[in-house]
């Protein structure tokens, strides 16, 4: 099951004769619960051939999202109260079979999946066949490519609005189709002296029925509405290149990995049908590990993470009209207007994270303690968005971090 709390809300208010006091509460909940029953088997009917193949049936229930506020105050009962809770449910079916082939230098990987969705009286079907293929040149360097056919019926629904992100699982239904999309890869790796790897790869990926919020939508808004009539669905690519370089021999190891991509989405109920980058469209991602052995007993090790900061759309304007829609109203409200869909990024995101081990090991036993620092410089990376005036009546943008530095300790014991 997945979970999101916005953690607590408090409200007090109290009175000079009686002392009364009031407390609020407010907690988001998402979720997903399965129970799966799986059969897979092997089968070799000659050195160069190995095939697997089996099934599996889960039943998915679902819970996009509840929100609960709970009030409490003195001398009263307690007030608990659910908005929006929804519970969905589904069966899904998977077959499978592939077949790892070897032919002298030449290896190939080849398959085909068949998958079943029964929601309500609608039920969803889909073939989706793959390959992958590998050539060893006389050089040592190997070439590689592979076309994968997929669909997914659990779906991602991100808010993409400032305020703190609420992404739902939600299932396809009578209404909301199933994802379905192709992706192609090509690449090449070489190993050097048998000690250093390097790769490069490059991918394409096309998506249909990706889903969305509309212009304006929310999971917090509606309440009492059906989720479904708050989406809209669309298409979606995917593509970019990665580098890998590692280091496996030796006290001194680790790897260098980066990846270029771009991530869009295309709606036509959205941005007035222009391409957009996906919230989760991430430009540069680097990591860097490294480890060190020390001697038989001590090793360290050390990871640094980078990665584009989230894509967010922001207002660009905001004007004030009355109650009733009339600037000349004696009541305004302030009215935001929205730039181009997700034209703005947050800050980028970036941490270093720090361990070292101790281990003995003994005849009968081997034991290690672990002491590791998550975010060892405290950078404050960005979660969300948070708009407030300030003191000279601007809005301003602030951006709130969550998670500091975490320092932590583990002990295993082995025999």
């Amino acid at each position: 099951p997945r979970s999101r709390g916005l953690g607590d809300v408090y409200k007090r208010q109290e009175d000079n004769s009686t002392a009364i006091s009031e407390k609020l509460s407010a907690k988001y909940v998402s979720g997903i619960e399965d129970i799966t029953g799986k059969l897979d088997f092997d089968f070799i009917p000659t050195p160069n051939h190995y095939v697997k193949f089996g099934g599996s049936a889960t039943h998915h229930t679902y819970r996009p999202g509840a929100l609960s506020f709970k009030l409490e105050s003195d001398g009263e009962s307690p007030l608990d109260t659910l908005f929006g809770s929804q519970k969905e449910t589904s069966v899904e079916y998977d077959l499978y079979m592939e077949d790892d082939m070897k032919f002298g230098n030449f290896k190939a990987n080849v398959g085909l999946h068949a998958s079943g969705f029964q929601v309500n009286d609608k039920l969803y079907t889909s073939i989706q066949p793959r390959i992958g293929l590998r050539y060893l040149m006389d050089n040592g360097i190997a070439l590689k490519g592979a076309f994968t056919t997929m669909t997914q019926y659990i779906n991602l629904l991100t808010s993409e609005a400032l305020s703190l992100p609420t992404d739902l699982w939600v299932p396809s239904t009578e209404n909301v189709k199933p994802q379905e999309s192709w992706q192609a890869a090509i690449g090449a790796a070489k190993t050097i002296n048998d000690k250093f790897e390097i790769s490069v790869e490059g991918f394409y990926k096309q998506m249909k029925n990706v889903i969305s919020y509309k212009e304006g939508a929310s999971f917090f808004n509606g309440f009492g509405t059906d989720w479904q009539t708050k989406i809209t669905q669309g298409e979606g690519e995917a593509y970019g290149m990665e580098f890998f370089l590692q280091k496996k021999k030796g006290r001194t190891t680790g790897w260098v990995g980066y990846t270029l991509s771009w991530n869009n989405r295309t709606f036509s109920e959205i941005n007035g049908g222009e391409t957009y980058p996906f919230r989760y469209d991430r430009r540069h991602d680097l990591s860097v590990v490294v480890s060190h052995q020390l001697n038989d007993k001590i090793s360290f090790s050390g990871a640094w993470v980078f990665g584009t900061g989230n894509a967010v759309s922001l207002p660009t304007a905001r004007y004030s009209t009355g109650e009733n829609g009339s600037p000349w109203d004696t009541g305004f409200n302030d009215v935001e207007v929205l730039g181009d869909k997700n034209a703005y990024r947050m800050s980028n995101y970036h941490r270093l994270d720090l361990s070292v081990e101790f281990m003995k090991k003994k005849t009968k036993f081997e034991r290690k303690w672990i002491i590791s620092v998550y975010n060892a410089y405290w950078n404050k990376n960005p979660y969300y968005l948070f708009a407030e005036e300030n003191g000279a009546g601007k809005r301003v943008l602030k951006e709130i971090s969550i998670l500091p530095i975490i320092p932590s300790v583990s002990y295993s014991f082995k025999f």
